[in-house]
């Protein structure tokens, strides 16, 4: 993530851990003193590493994020709090290229004991997909003091050293590694330290807002994998900050190397992009790993405390089973996807659908949209709608589910709700962006004409917006009774798209 303006981040950090330091100037020993803590758990359809604050007086879910520059907000944050956004003419760059970079207000923003008062923050736009947090916590927030970081117990806990400059801090195992750190960015305090793939050097940072190990593609080549050969596997693509969506392989590297630690044969992403360093260690590396952030040091301490180090998520991982049976519905809506999807499990339609209801009933927002769409189509649009308006509470800038609320809400015989929550919806849509135009056609603003004129403007997008346009246009047509009409737009996406997915 590219750097954004210093104020706002500054004007939060100023007020964020209460470290005292009365008592110290005497103490003759090391004193390596807890001054905070921040509980963790797994959120979203990525299952990201977050913690919960709170933005005005309203609970948040913030994303924590070492590879992150800045302390932001997204627009899941800021259109929940309907808060007022300005431009700002910045751009951040990330996976998905560039994203435009606004500002809010907030009166007050917390995470943990930290609190700020009233001040302006960076909000990004633009993501790859509907970010399910309202916040990005980064690297000059948590890196400000020695930080520990234990998966296991799923805490961040933070310490203030006095006399400990030549003092071994790795309280929890006397043979746990030392890394010494190798700069920065200049930019963030994360810190970079080298590792070895298959022999050769690479500049390697902790993300803890990356789920898995990815290396860069020119890293890659460098430490001889062959990307088109057997040892490689295209997962498809990857999003992340910026719109655009960059390819992911999973290849196997025969050795990597941290400190005394050798991994072999150890299977590790690839994407083709460049973001400053070779490496990001992710949440996997993570899991395996209690590791210290000693700042006061610059070095990191590492132990390893059993588990696979690295994973793509090419199997079902215990951890993931626990955190679904312990009641997460993030969790138990990953499963859902997996038995449903068939591809790391035996496929089993009935399992899935057991997980996905549970995890609806726990309040995830992807599982409400699509039981509620479901729901809808079995004619019961009443439920449906209000599965998908829980969701879109949850996940305002989720275009698709203000799209089928509509269609829910018109099956429901509540016509003037319906154009109303639309209107509402994407009225916040600043940029204008698709699908703003098929909501417009929904409301009576466009045309179908102008309608595919606008799909097929950009040559990148053209095919997959124009069907997307076709099973829209049907599915109106369809709600509204116009069967004839409906029936020859879904033959029309049929012809050049392939099967219909309207449910007309």
């Amino acid at each position: 993530m590219a750097r954004l303006s210093p104020r706002a981040t500054l004007a939060f950090c100023a007020l964020l851990f209460p470290f005292a330091a009365q008592g110290q100037a005497d103490v003759p020993k090391c004193r390596y003193a807890e001054v905070g803590s921040l509980p963790l758990r797994y959120t979203g359809p990525g299952l990201a590493l977050t913690t919960e604050g709170s933005i005005n007086g309203t609970p948040a879910t913030m994303l924590v994020d070492t590879g992150a520059f800045d302390t932001v907000l997204t627009k899941t944050g800021t259109e929940r709090r309907k808060l007022f956004m300005r431009a700002t003419g910045h751009y951040a760059r990330g996976i998905g290229g560039s994203a435009t970079i606004y500002q809010a207000r907030v009166d007050e923003i917390s995470a943990g004991p930290t609190k700020s008062g009233r001040t302006w923050l960076p909000v990004l736009a633009d993501f790859g997909f509907a970010p399910s947090f309202d916040a990005i916590i980064g690297a000059p927030f948590l890196l400000q003091a020695d930080m520990e970081l234990s998966l296991a117990t799923k805490e961040l806990r933070f310490f203030r050293p006095t006399g400990c400059s030549d003092r071994f801090l790795a309280y929890w195992d006397e043979a746990a590694m030392e890394i010494p750190f190798e700069g920065n960015s200049g930019r963030s305090p994360n810190p970079q330290f080298t590792v070895l793939i298959n022999g050769k050097k690479m500049r390697a940072m902790i993300d803890t807002g990356a789920a898995s190990t990815v290396i860069g593609r020119k890293a890659a080549e460098r430490a001889g994998l062959k990307l088109d050969g057997s040892g490689a596997t295209r997962l498809g693509d990857s999003a992340g900050i910026g719109a655009e969506r960059v390819a992911h392989w999973s290849a196997t590297v025969e050795t990597f190397q941290i400190a005394e630690e050798t991994v072999k044969n150890a299977e590790i992403g690839v994407l083709d992009w460049d973001g400053g360093v070779d490496i990001l260690l992710g949440a996997d590396f993570l899991r395996a790993h209690r590791v210290l952030f000693a700042m006061s040091q610059q070095k990191i301490y590492l132990s390893y405390i059993g588990g696979d180090p690295f994973g793509q998520r090419r199997k079902l991982e215990p951890w993931l089973q626990q955190e679904a049976d312990a009641g997460n519905g993030d969790a138990q809506m990953v499963l859902a996807q997996i038995y449903r999807a068939g591809k790391i499990v035996p496929q089993d339609r009935a399992l899935a659908a057991s997980w996905l209801e549970k995890a609806a009933r726990a309040g995830n927002p992807q599982a409400n949209i699509i039981s509620g769409r479901e729901m809808m189509l079995k004619g019961f649009p009443e439920d449906g709608a209000a599965r998908i308006r829980s969701a879109l509470d949850k996940l305002p800038s989720n275009h698709d589910a203000a799209l089928w609320l509509y269609i829910a809400r018109v099956r429901s015989k509540q016509l003037e709700l319906a154009k109303t929550e639309l209107a509402a919806h994407f009225a916040r849509n600043e940029d204008k962006a698709w699908p703003e135009p098929v909501a417009d056609f929904y409301l009576g603003k466009m045309g179908e004409e102008a309608l595919l004129k606008t799909a097929a403007a950009q040559s990148a997008t053209a095919k997959a917006r124009t069907c997307e346009a076709l099973t829209r246009m049907s599915e109106w047509h369809h709600v509204h009774g116009d069967l004839a009409r409906a029936k020859a737009l879904s033959e029309q996406f049929r012809a050049g798209c392939g099967r219909s997915e309207s449910g007309t």
